[in-house]
């Protein structure tokens, strides 16, 4: 009986393990959950970790690292990165903790909200790439 028991366990673990992976992906798929670059750019204090989706149109490499420009309808935002590269025109959705750099230049502040990316959650290569 405790077999059974142990095993009726292990299957239940198992398929709330998937439906929570399943559950995940089409949260992203669907956007729902997807932040607005322009609701950071905006409201930064109010955020921390984020999932956003776009296109990337710039790429700044860096000796260990890099970061690249995503951008969607509302605004533009640089993302760093310890992973490779995404390439320019690529359709992305990634985690990443929202941060702030202060600049105090004259007596002015002239920080930079920027992304630290946790993860890639999905990359698409453009067709620009592919060819």
């Amino acid at each position: 009986m405790f077999r059974a028991l142990n095993q009726t366990v292990k299957i239940g673990s198992l398929s709330l393990m998937i439906a929570g992976l399943w559950g995940c992906t089409n949260l992203v798929k669907s956007g729902v959950g997807v932040t607005d670059i322009e609701q950071i750019q905006s409201d930064w204090q109010k955020k921390d970790t984020v999932y956003l989706k776009g296109t990337v149109e710039n790429r700044a490499p860096f000796l260990e690292s890099g970061a690249y420009q995503l951008q969607d309808a509302t605004g533009a935002i640089w993302v760093m990165t310890d992973s490779p590269l995404p390439n320019v025109g690529d359709q992305m959705v990634m985690k990443g903790q929202v941060t702030y750099q202060s600049i105090p230049i004259a007596g002015q502040e002239l920080g930079e909200v920027y992304i630290k990316e946790i993860e890639q959650l999905e990359r698409e290569s453009s067709a620009q790439n592919n060819l």
